[in-house]
C-alpha cells in the first residue's frame, strides 16, 4: 500500500515539475484591479472569503499582503485551469460548506465580517493534528496554496526574496553575506 502511495506522489511531483512554467505564467498574468475582477471558478461570496483569509495568513507588514500580489486571483484561475475535475468538485462543495459555516457562526452578511472573525474561524477550524474534516482540509490547503503562490509571484520573487536576474552562477559563501538571509527566488 505504501509503495502505491509513493508511486502516486512521484507521478504528481513529475506533473508539477512539468506544469511549473505554465503555473508561473498563470500567476504572472494576474495583475488586474481586484474591484474590477470577476472570479472564474469561485463565486463572489467565496472569493471575498478567500480574499479575507489570505490576508490573515499573509498580512501587510514591511512586505506586501497576499492580496497585493493577486494571490486570490491566481488561486481562482489555478482552481479552474489546472486542477482535475474531482478536485474541482471537492473544492466547490467544500467552499459551499465553508460559506454555510461562516453564515451560521458569524454573520449572514459576509461583508460585515472582521479580521478577528476570520482569525477565529482559522483557529477553530484548521485542525493541524488530530481529526480533520473537509473544512479543516480546505483551510490547510488555502494556507499552503497562499504561501506557495505568494512566493512564486513576480513582485515577491524580484523584490522580497533574493533575486538574480541572470541565474546559473554558483555562489559559495555564507547565506547572510550573499542574500541578507533571504531565500532565493525561483
Amino acid at each position: 500500500m505504501k509503495r502505491r502511495d509513493a508511486l502516486k506522489n512521484i507521478g504528481l511531483s513529475a506533473g508539477l515539475i512539468i506544469a511549473s512554467p505554465s503555473v508561473i505564467s498563470l500567476l504572472n498574468s494576474c495583475s488586474t484591479d481586484y474591484n474590477q475582477w470577476s472570479p472564474v471558478f469561485l463565486n463572489k461570496e467565496q472569493a471575498k472569503i478567500l480574499m479575507e483569509i489570505v490576508d490573515v495568513i499573509i498580512p501587510k507588514t514591511d512586505t506586501p499582503s497576499a492580496n497585493e500580489v493577486n494571490v486570490v486571483e491566481f488561486l481562482d484561475k489555478y482552481y479552474k485551469e489546472i486542477l482535475d475535475d474531482n478536485r474541482q468538485e471537492w473544492l466547490k462543495n467544500t467552499y459551499a460548506k465553508l460559506v454555510d459555516l461562516i453564515k451560521l457562526n458569524y454573520s449572514e452578511d459576509i461583508n460585515s465580517l472582521t479580521e478577528k472573525n476570520y482569525k477565529d474561524l482559522l483557529d477553530k477550524n484548521m485542525i493541524i493534528n488530530g481529526d480533520s474534516n473537509d473544512i479543516s482540509d480546505l483551510l490547510k490547503n488555502i494556507k499552503s496554496d497562499t504561501i506557495w503562490s505568494y512566493k512564486i509571484s513576480e513582485f515577491v520573487g524580484e523584490n522580497v526574496l533574493a533575486y538574480d536576474p541572470i541565474p546559473g552562477v554558483a555562489y559559495c559563501g555564507d547565506l547572510q553575506e550573499l542574500t541578507g538571509g533571504k531565500s532565493w527566488s525561483l
